[in-house]
């Protein structure tokens, strides 16, 4: 994580590790999932405009420790004044909530629409962790006439910290709500059993890369028999980010999602003092 210290240990992010798939139609005003049938909806289409998501919000709840739905999470995909953007919140509540001050975590990402409406490419990048009265802010800058990305930190409102870095020819740095509705889309390979591909991400204490790898037929059911799992019809995936992301000793994550590309299940692999975070989709709205 960019934000160092005791006690700042962000115990929400597991929700960044839902970037790893999806897919749905601005057709598509079902507000929720059927019971029996989780991740998945009428009018599913594997990849077509980008700009489909607009209106949808995906609903979690997340547990740690011994800790059940400690915390609830949500990421839109939004339209103002002609501008294409996401939001990702996530906030501990309850008894949790007041042991851990509130924690709040709020990102948002404003997009351009790219490769014939198939892609996003980020314009700016918010990422904000608010832990009772203080707030450490990370603002992102992406330049692509200049090829500079311009990065300011702030506690509060006093700026600690600021850097540029160079955006690579013929590439740009996706941060995770970019990379989240890319993947879901199919913009860096098809979503089938046995894929793998990398991503571009944000520089990280000299880590900027995402690997996705979606389980042949074979690995899954290795993992179905060791976690005692019914046979499904969807898809596991292994992913590992920046260990900085997530304050994890691996940077792992392990995705179930839905042939439709909604993942199920999430478990953030040995978080720093928490173990394993596991984060539960609940429902599927569409707000038009």
């Amino acid at each position: 994580m960019l934000f160092p210290g005791k006690q700042k240990r962000p115990l929400l992010l597991t929700i960044i590790a839902l970037f790893g798939l999806f897919s749905t139609e601005t057709s598509n005003l079902f507000a929720l999932d059927a019971a029996n049938d989780t991740g998945k909806y009428p009018g599913f289409k594997a990849r077509g405009e980008i700009t489909r998501f607009e209106g949808e919000t995906l609903y979690y709840d997340i547990s740690f420790l011994w800790f059940d739905n400690a915390a609830s999470a949500k990421i839109q995909f939004l339209k103002e004044r002609g501008r294409y953007y996401s939001t990702l919140e996530a906030s501990t509540k309850g008894f949790v909530g007041f042991f851990t001050s509130y924690r709040k975590h709020y990102y948002k990402t404003e997009f351009e629409v790219i490769e014939n409406g198939k892609s996003l490419r980020p314009l700016s990048f918010l990422r904000q962790v608010t832990i009772g009265d203080q707030a450490e802010i990370t603002r992102h800058q992406f330049n692509y006439m200049t090829r500079k990305h311009i990065w300011t930190k702030f506690l509060n409102d006093e700026k600690i910290k600021t850097g540029t870095d160079d955006i690579p020819v013929d590439d740009s740095f996706h941060d995770i709500l970019t990379a989240f509705y890319n993947v879901r889309n199919g913009s860096y390979g098809p979503l089938t059993k046995g894929a793998h591909f990398k991503i571009k991400t944000i520089p990280e204490k000299g880590h900027d890369e995402i690997s996705v790898h979606i389980s042949s037929e074979q690995e899954e059911e290795v993992f179905r028999a060791a976690e005692v799992r019914e046979k499904n019809d969807e898809l596991l995936l292994n992913i590992i980010v920046p260990k900085e992301i997530f304050q994890s000793t691996t940077g792992e994550l392990m995705v179930w999602s839905s042939t439709h590309f909604i993942p199920v299940e999430t478990t953030v692999k040995d978080y720093i003092l928490l173990g394993d975070l596991h984060a539960i989709f609940t429902h599927r709205k569409i707000l038009f």
